[in-house]
């Protein structure tokens, strides 16, 4: 179940970025009212679950809550930083290698052993990363790049704070988008005209922003927070490839964007991948189980 219920994050975040670009809306403009809606989604069911007694858990959660809210801050901007100074191609590649640093750091940090499998099967997803990026690589972008692998290590640290303390971080992320979203409006203009504008088929930014920000990202967020409960987080970061398959492939269905023949290669290589881990994960879940008398 645990895996089915991360697997679900992932593939609702796969619908981040085509929905942003449906939205039509300038850059910090995204980020600024995608920041909004998230706080105010998650906020808002915390205050709801709180009142009827079914959330015991403060908002911030402690020192895990202060630490996931720090990381989330500082990779939702160098995520945005690196969008803006490098290709796209460049930044599916370096996020990728989240599961290698969650990988690492579990180890490290919390001294896990990573089976030879989730080391076996990163790599090979890590591969087929590569052949979707590799189609798109460019040269020189570098201050770009190196955003791109701050925001990887950020997710990394968080599923590694999530893991070593077992505490609900859901409404930590959401304050790092809060965050981020009021630094986007102190330090880059806000163009709110933007917002009302018609944007693909016709429909106001607003509209698909809210349907990124108030449903899909807040669902996707609370699903793939659980996992590193009850998950090693290299296995939980590996489902943040789906987004790395998929989004490819919904841009194409919008926007008329075929994927190349690499990305082809690549993403069959993570999907199979994928789909072999979580069964092996299944299966060695369980052989665990007791066997009822």
């Amino acid at each position: 179940m645990a895996i089915l219920i991360t697997a679900l994050g992932g593939l609702l975040f796969t619908l981040d970025l085509p929905l942003l670009r449906l939205s039509m809306a300038d850059q910090w403009t995204m980020v600024f009212t995608r920041g909004i809606f998230l706080f105010a989604a998650i906020a808002g069911t915390w205050a709801v679950m709180r009142l009827w007694g079914r959330q015991t858990e403060p908002f911030i959660a402690g020192w895990a809550g202060v630490a996931v809210a720090l990381a989330s801050t500082a990779g939702n901007i160098c995520y945005i930083g690196a969008v803006a100074h490098t290709d796209a191609a460049n930044v599916v590649f370096i996020i990728a290698l989240t599961p290698v640093i969650a990988a690492a750091m579990s180890h490290l940090f919390l001294r896990e052993n990573v089976h030879p499998f989730t080391w076996s099967a990163t790599g090979a997803a890590f591969l087929g990363a590569a052949f979707i990026a590799s189609e798109g690589l460019k040269t020189g972008n570098w201050v770009g790049d190196s955003l791109a692998f701050a925001s990887a290590f950020c997710s990394a640290a968080i599923f590694t704070i999530i893991r070593a303390s077992g505490r609900k971080v859901a409404t930590s992320l959401a304050t790092g988008s809060l965050a981020s979203a009021l630094l986007a409006a102190v330090l880059f203009g806000i163009a709110p005209g933007a917002l009302v504008a018609a944007g693909a088929f016709g429909v106001p930014a607003w509209a698909w922003l809210a349907l990124n920000g108030l449903i899909a990202i807040p669902l996707a967020t609370v699903l793939l927070a659980r996992g590193p409960r009850v998950l090693p987080s290299a296995d939980v970061s590996m489902f943040f490839m789906l987004e790395t398959v998929l989004t490819p492939v919904w841009i194409w269905f919008l926007f008329g964007e075929m994927p190349g023949s690499r990305v082809l290669v690549g993403g069959t290589l993570v999907v199979v991948t994928l789909l072999a881990h979580s069964w092996w994960r299944l299966r060695s879940s369980l052989r665990s189980q007791p066997v009822p008398a």
